[in-house]
Formats: structure tokens, C-alpha cells, sequence
């Protein structure tokens, strides 16, 4: 190496170590009796204590948060609030822990920004009794803040993460939801997208049924995701106010994706989404005022139709065990009970295994397509319990109907094939070995 490039890397790294050592030296001054691994903790109060907290930061409007039977925003707008983003902040603040103590007694508050803290947070406890939390500048290596409490001449270092966990924003803390309702409580819920309007109801079982456009059997899963997703309906958090303005004439300006209703206990709220040419999702809600932008998730949730929340499965005993069943096609009857655990056919023990295959192709035999009606000739029957369908046949095409309902499913040919196939291949359990022939071997 050329001793010019030799002594411009030993004065890079002289100049490197330089700032180092006064960066560490700026944390230590003031340091007098702590130790190096002294990270006393700066408030400890009982989390259920908390019910008042407000939040003073340079330059923005303060954020009062208070609680009753749950936490509401007071200001700087009356508001829900976000329960789980405030029980952070609160659990934040219930031991709130140093990075390190640096002094015993702090010499000059302006000298660590907190003449004119950064940021000032008031927690209020049952007893009426308040602790004053300042945050002022960050330490020279910025990794950490330092923090006092006021009346307590302590001079603290607190994490970076500690500082942002606390460091919020009155739309960081409301309540995103844009329909609040209670899932335990919903009663109905109707959705109205491509000029076509589902509503499904609770049935004495507990799970959702469809009533329009009209009633039909439906898959209950795919209604409870429907729901969950309508309850996960969020305002998307911005601090961009510019940006925030532009969303009514967005809203405006963009296509219709659907809308949806939902009834509790507390009545009925309303949502509208809409989706713009730049496919961002935005969204007017009767139970919050305002335009918003939302997540694609919820858009996509109302762009359903009739036959996504149709169930598709033939039969409906799941995964429980029955202890009858029947296939009857092409002139063949296949009958299998139980009995004492054990399968029979025609009175005599049959191989447990090849019935079951019968009973998980019948669990699994489902709709590909809806039809208007089962047409054509009756094909087969297959018995599952109290449950029937019967199978017909119009040209290569075959339909399910359950005995129970006026409904027609198209099924898939090798299906009906197969379910034969495995009847018809239910045996007697092999002939265990003769004494005799055990004594050989």
C-alpha cells in the first residue's frame, strides 16, 4: 500500500476512535455512584390502578386517554379506543424499566433536552395520585433517551423501543374498527355486491343459514369467514393529513365493490367499500364518521356470490361416526351396519377398513357445480344414517339431491364411480391361521 493511502486509513480510524470515546465519554458525565449494570426501574404501578393517561408531545395536539369499564379517547377528539394499542401503552408505563441510571442528581435539565421535554406523559391512578414522565433528548450514540420523573432528581437513560412504545398518536390509539359490533351477539348480516343481496340468520343450531335471495343449505365456514373478515374491517392509520383529505373525492371518484349490514344486540351498522383505479380500498361506515382507507381483505370479503357460501357436501355428518350405511347403484345393493363395533354385511363381519373408505368418499362427495334441477333417470342411492341422496343421470352428466331438500348439485362422474368401486369391494376379514398351522410355524 502507498504510505499516502496508509496515512489516510490511520487517520479515518484515529478520527473513528475519537468519536466513539467522546460519545461514550457524553454518557458517562454526570455519572457518580451508579454502577455500569444499575437499570433500577422508573415507575412501577399496578396496571388495573391506571385509569387516566395523557400523552404531551413537542409540536402536536395532546392525546388524553381515560377509562371506565374500558379505555376511551377524550382528546383531542371524542373517539373509541384502539383496547389493545392503549393496554400496550398502559402496560408500558406500569413497570416502565431504565436502560441505565445516570445520575443520582441531575445537574442541568436543558443539557438533556428535558428543560422542554420531548415528550411529557401524566398517568393518573385510581387514588387520584398523578407521575409526571419526561422525555428529552436522545443520548449521542442514539440508542437510547434519556427520562426523569418529575419531583425525583434522578437522571435515567430509557430504550429506544420503550420511548416509541409510548410515543403515539391520537390515530395510532382509536378504535380502527370500522364496524364495531359484537361477533358473539350477531343476529344477521346481509351483503350486497353486482346488484345481487345475501342475508344469512342464525339457526337453532347456532350456525348461519342463507334466507335471500332465497333459503338454501350453506357452508357455515365460509359465513364465519365472511363475518371475521368484516369484523377485521380496519382504518388504515395514517399521520399524513394531506393525504387524509384526499379520500372523500377518492371514495367518490372510485367503483362500488359492495356493501354490507350486520345486526347485534346494539342494532344495525352499515358499510360501503369502494375500489379506485390504482386498486386502493376505501370505505364509508354508519358507525364511524368520516371517509377511510381500508385493507384489500376487506374489499374482497363483499365480492362474493350466492354459490361461495352454498354448501357444497352432499351429506352432513361430518366427522362423527355413523353405524348404518347403504350404496345402491346399477342394480346393486351394498348394506353395512354396526354392531358391537363391529361392521357386518348381510349379518357377516366385514373388513372395518373398506367400509370406512365408503364412508370418507360419501363425507367428501360434493357439488361441483349448482344445478336448477336433478334431470334425468335415477341412477343410485346412497344411505348415511337418517341422510339420503339420490343420484340421476341425464346424458354424461350426473346430479346429487339430498331427500331433504329441493336442491341439485352437478357431481363429478368419477366420484359416483368410485363409491361403487369401494362397496362393492367391502370383504369378509381373512381367515385367521389353524391351530395347527401356528404349531408349524
Amino acid at each position: 500500500m502507498e504510505p499516502k493511502r496508509l496515512m489516510l486509513a490511520a487517520l479515518a480510524l484515529v478520527a473513528l476512535s475519537g468519536a466513539l470515546w467522546w460519545s461514550n465519554k457524553e454518557e458517562a458525565k454526570g455519572e457518580k455512584n451508579p454502577g455500569p449494570d444499575d437499570a433500577p426501574k422508573i415507575l412501577e404501578i399496578a396496571q388495573d390502578q391506571i385509569v387516566k393517561i395523557e400523552l404531551k408531545r413537542l409540536g402536536a395536539e395532546p392525546v388524553l386517554l381515560e377509562k371506565s369499564d374500558s379505555w376511551a379517547l377524550k382528546a383531542p377528539k371524542a373517539l373509541g379506543a384502539d383496547q389493545d394499542a392503549v393496554s400496550a401503552v398502559a402496560s408500558a408505563l406500569a413497570v416502565l424499566s431504565s436502560d441505565r441510571l445516570v445520575a443520582d442528581k441531575m445537574d442541568n435539565a436543558d443539557k438533556y433536552g428535558l428543560n422542554q421535554p420531548v415528550m411529557t406523559v401524566i398517568v393518573t391512578r385510581k387514588d387520584g395520585k398523578t407521575h409526571v414522565l419526561q422525555l428529552g433528548s436522545d443520548t449521542p450514540s442514539g440508542s437510547a433517551t434519556y427520562a426523569r420523573v418529575e419531583g425525583d432528581p434522578k437522571l435515567y437513560t430509557v430504550a429506544t423501543f420503550t420511548k416509541a412504545s409510548l410515543d403515539k398518536t391520537w390515530r395510532d390509539l382509536r378504535d380502527k374498527r370500522l364496524l364495531p359490533f359484537d361477533s358473539e351477539k350477531l343476529t344477521r348480516v346481509e351483503t350486497t355486491a353486482k346488484g345481487a343481496t345475501i342475508e344469512f340468520g342464525k339457526n337453532n343450531a347456532n350456525n348461519w343459514t342463507m334466507l335471500k335471495p332465497k333459503a338454501l343449505r350453506t357452508d357455515n365456514f365460509a359465513a364465519e369467514e365472511l363475518v371475521r373478515k368484516l369484523k377485521e374491517a380496519k382504518i388504515e392509520v395514517t399521520n399524513d393529513v394531506e393525504e387524509e383529505g384526499k379520500w372523500p373525492a377518492k371514495f367518490t371518484a372510485a367503483a362500488v365493490v359492495g356493501s354490507a349490514k350486520v345486526t347485534d344486540q346494539k342494532g344495525t351498522m352499515s358499510i360501503e367499500i369502494r375500489k379506485d383505479k390504482d386498486n386502493a380500498y376505501f370505505a364509508k361506515s354508519s358507525a364511524v364518521e368520516g371517509i377511510f382507507k381500508t385493507t384489500q381483505e376487506a374489499g374482497e370479503a363483499l365480492g362474493k356470490g350466492v354459490d361461495d357460501y352454498r354448501n357444497k357436501k352432499l351429506f352432513e355428518f361430518g366427522f362423527t361416526e355413523p353405524d348404518r350405511v347403504e350404496v345402491k347403484q346399477d342394480g346393486a345393493v351394498y348394506s353395512f351396519s354396526k354392531v358391537n363395533n363391529d361392521w357386518k354385511k348381510d349379518g357377516k363381519s366385514v373388513e372395518p377398513g373398506q367400509v370406512q373408505q365408503v364412508i370418507d368418499k360419501l363425507r367428501d362427495l360434493a357439488a361441483t357445480k349448482f344445478a336448477d334441477a336433478a334431470t334425468g333417470a335415477v341412477y343410485g342411492e346412497y344411505s348415511v344414517k337418517a341422510e339420503k341422496v339420490v343420484v340421476t343421470k341425464q346424458g354424461e352428466t350426473f346430479y346429487g339431491k339430498r331427500a331433504d331438500s329441493n336442491e341439485a348439485a352437478v357431481l363429478d362422474p368419477s366420484a359416483v364411480t368410485e363409491i361403487k368401486t369401494l362397496a362393492a369391494a367391502v370383504k369378509e376379514p381373512a381367515a385367521s391361521a389353524k391351530p395347527e398351522e401356528k404349531k408349524k410355524k
